[in-house]
């Protein structure tokens, strides 16, 4: 391992404009032909990888992405003057018609940036050289030009949030989405190549996202690279046809198709030796940035000139952050408030393309709506044997190639920290989330498990407080609002005004204080055709020391009813009440609120986050019966109140809490990094009520 090896430089624009002076590219070659090194053209670089030429001389490959038109009024003249070859890669889409031009017939020079936006957004190419300057390339001064795609399309890769549309977005989103308006999100971008990437649809004035395929991204690639190839071949006229990889990003589908496509070699950014016997599909290149001076490529071309040094200084590029399957696990089988959101967890997953397995123990009640929703299901026979379950957990992990494992429940918490541990020594990864939808003290080994994990998602600030009480390190501890995956009918109310309660007999849901309540309410006015429903209870003998006979019969008790059956309820119900001691953030409260019901609710737990008082709810003392009361009292007398807070608390819903917006948060939990902000709260529901 003594041998030669080929440096092969890449760079972009070469203008003060961009920051990447022509008086340093001068001083690069310079460097180059002081020490000796002789420039060749792609297809003698190919030639030297198939072992068809000898590697008997010092070489160096430069090649410029983009064609600027700074490389024809600049790099080209440098590179006849000193007798050097350059290999340029254009992009086809860029390619505008034209005579050939000098310095005072192109317009005022921009940045490269600044330049693809034009190209993007107002299809001005003016920027890039031309068709007639890129045959004069190839046929008068003995250059080479290749496809760099057709417009160079980037993606939005995951979710990590880069704000709001702006003049500063990164260039490529001006090719993501059809036209400006700062009122759209903007998400860490990458190659759509190599990315299956988050794409915008626009339904009903909002955006939403969805990810692609890999057969969807397959024939784009297809589409893509073909196009290019054509227009280039016509410039170019050769048989042996070369590919730059936009941001230098591939993957094995991207990578298939350009073979596939018919191209002898393509260019990465990827770093190692280039030599005999190294795949012309991918040859390796070193990055030039505009800072770096002639002693930095003086030390690159003693570095990957030589075998030895160039295979051990390596850079290979890895997909991060590439959300394709999550995995939910639950030891529950019962349809409780965490299961529930589990099953929107993954209709959200579903419906933004993501791919969903969800292991469950057997007859799981869960288990016919998500198979409904298009998740896997995997049935794991015994979860109380830990390491039993972490083993066959990190199995399906590896087998379904499982990216994010988010878990629901305490038994689950323990099987995965197993499994992350048995992942990792087979050398496997994935990203460990647990699911907290509750305010009581976690497990006191819960700032361990976010640490062995990738943190704690809560649905509501008030859950997220109680953690970081307890130890688990800010960082670590994000908060994710539960959603309601309605069925987007309109409520149809029942005749008569209806309050209905939705819980259980717990002493935590308040339900003594519902029914406290109703009698103090009844004491004063007899509520003529008003009906009162307590959701979730049967027998209201356990309170006939707190209400008097009379009240407890005006209380109907369907008992427990499915989620369905409640859902309905209060479809045809005008005000929900909420009596509860202790909450996080209750399902039923999101129900009510798509339902568009006025609300009457305890400032338990994260119930003041959604609640502004008087404007789309009351919000009550917990325990005050009398505050409860009057506030229900209010809403039966006054029509045109219920009527607007309902309207405002279903615009919620739709806006701050549906499926779209609960996959967008997940998301951008799931593909967060440690060294990035937890994501927090709270929702923008003023910003909202004010619109």
């Amino acid at each position: 391992m003594f041998g030669k090896s080929i440096p092969v430089f890449c760079y972009h624009a070469v203008c003060e404009e961009d920051g990447h002076s022509p008086e340093t590219f001068a001083a690069h070659l310079d460097v180059i032909a002081e020490m000796g090194f002789q420039t060749i053209s792609a297809n003698h670089l190919y030639e030297i990888c198939m072992g068809r030429r000898k590697l008997d001389k010092k070489y160096v490959v430069l090649t410029f992405d983009d064609c600027h038109i700074s490389n024809w009024l600049t790099v080209v003249p440098m590179l006849e003057e000193r007798g050097m070859k350059g290999v340029f890669f254009a992009i086809s889409d860029f390619i505008g018609e034209g005579n050939i031009r000098s310095k005072p017939d192109v317009p005022e020079i921009l940045p490269m940036r600044e330049s693809f936006i034009k190209a993007l957004s107002e299809k001005d190419t003016s920027q890039f050289m031309n068709e007639a300057e890129l045959k004069s390339l190839v046929h008068d001064k003995g250059m080479e030009v290749y496809a760099h795609t057709r417009n160079h399309q980037g993606c939005f890769k995951d979710f990590r949030s880069r704000g709001n549309y702006s003049a500063g977005s990164h260039w490529s989103t001006w090719g993501i989405y059809r036209k400006f308006n700062a009122k759209l999100p903007v998400y860490e971008n990458g190659s759509a190549f190599a990315y299956n990437g988050f794409w915008p649809i626009f339904k009903k004035g909002r955006v939403l996202f969805k990810r692609r395929t890999d057969e969807e991204r397959r024939e784009f690639c297809r589409k893509d690279f073909s196009t290019c190839l054509e227009k280039i071949k016509k410039i170019n006229g050769a048989r042996r046809q070369f590919f730059c990889w936009p941001w230098g990003h591939f993957d094995s589908i991207s990578m298939q198709e350009a073979s596939l496509c018919g191209f002898s070699g393509t260019f990465t950014l990827e770093r190692s030796a280039n030599m005999i016997g190294t795949d012309p599909m991918h040859i390796n290149r070193i990055g030039v940035g505009s800072s770096k001076d002639a002693a930095w490529i003086r030390k690159r071309l003693l570095m990957y000139g030589n075998e030895a040094p160039a295979m051990a200084c390596f850079k290979f590029f890895s997909k991060k952050n590439d959300i394709a399957r999550v995995l939910y696990i639950t030891d529950t089988g019962k349809l409780s408030g965490g299961s529930r959101q589990l099953i929107n967890s993954a209709k959200a997953m579903r419906a933004a393309g993501v791919e969903v397995v969800a292991v469950l123990p057997p007859e799981s009640g869960l288990i016919p709506e998500l198979e409904k929703a298009g998740a896997e299901v995997v049935v794991l026979e015994d979860f109380k044997n830990l390491f039993t379950a972490a083993n066959f957990l990190s199995k399906i992990i590896a087998e379904k190639k499982v990216d994010v494992v988010h878990t629901y429940h305490n038994r689950a918490v323990k099987i995965s920290c197993i499994a992350k541990g048995l992942s990792l020594l087979s050398g496997k990864s994935f990203k460990l989330f647990f699911n907290r939808g509750v305010i009581y003290k976690p497990n006191p080994l819960a700032p361990l498990f976010s640490l062995i994990g990738n943190g704690y998602i809560c649905n509501s600030e008030k859950c997220r407080e109680v953690l970081l009480k307890h130890g688990v390190p800010a960082k670590r501890a994000h908060v994710v609002y539960n959603s309601f995956a309605g069925g987007g009918r309109k409520p149809r109310r029942a005749v008569a005004t209806t309050v209905t309660y939705v819980g259980n007999s717990g002493h935590a849901k308040g339900p003594d204080v519902f029914i406290k309540a109703v009698e103090s309410l009844l004491s004063q006015d007899p509520c003529e055709g008003v009906r009162f429903i307590a959701v979730g209870l049967e027998d209201l003998s356990a309170y006939k020391d707190i209400a008097s006979p009379s009240t407890l019969e005006r209380i109907e008790c369907p008992g427990y009813v499915s989620h369905d059956e409640a859902v309905r309820i209060l479809a045809a119900s005008h005000i929900y009440v909420m009596s509860s001691r202790q909450e996080s953030m209750p399902n039923t409260l999101i129900e009510a609120f798509d339902a568009g019901l006025a609300t009457v609710c305890t400032d338990a737990g994260g119930t003041s986050e959604l609640i502004r008082d008087g404007l789309n709810g009351f919000l009550c003392p917990v325990e005050d019966v009398s505050a409860i009361s009057a506030s229900i009292k209010k809403l039966i007398d006054d029509g045109d109140l219920r009527k607007n807070m309902g309207r405002l608390n279903r615009k919620i819903v739709r806006n701050l809490m549906s499926s779209s917006s609960k996959s967008r948060s997940l998301l951008g939990v799931y593909s967060s990094l440690t060294k990035d902000a937890p994501k927090r709260g709270p929702l923008e529901i003023d910003a909202l009520l004010d619109d």
